[in-house]
């Protein structure tokens, strides 16, 4: 059960970066309105980008404590 459990994590992790970077942050990013967070966009959208891609991390890092 564990081990099915651990699986399921890895999947919906994968998915959340997967899908989130092609249907969520693309179209986040083409918005003129974007914050100019320290003097321009691209911090802000590399944030966005790193804080999405941490939270499937978590979820793998999460599995293998399940497993």
């Amino acid at each position: 059960m564990l081990a099915a459990a651990a699986t399921l994590m890895i999947l919906l992790g994968l998915a959340h970066s997967v899908l989130g970077e092609r249907y969520l942050l693309i179209r986040l990013f083409r918005r003129p309105d974007l914050p100019k967070l320290f003097g321009g966009t691209a911090f802000t959208t590399r944030t966005l980008r790193f804080a999405w891609h941490l939270t499937t991390v978590i979820a793998w890092g999460l599995a293998a404590v399940v497993l």
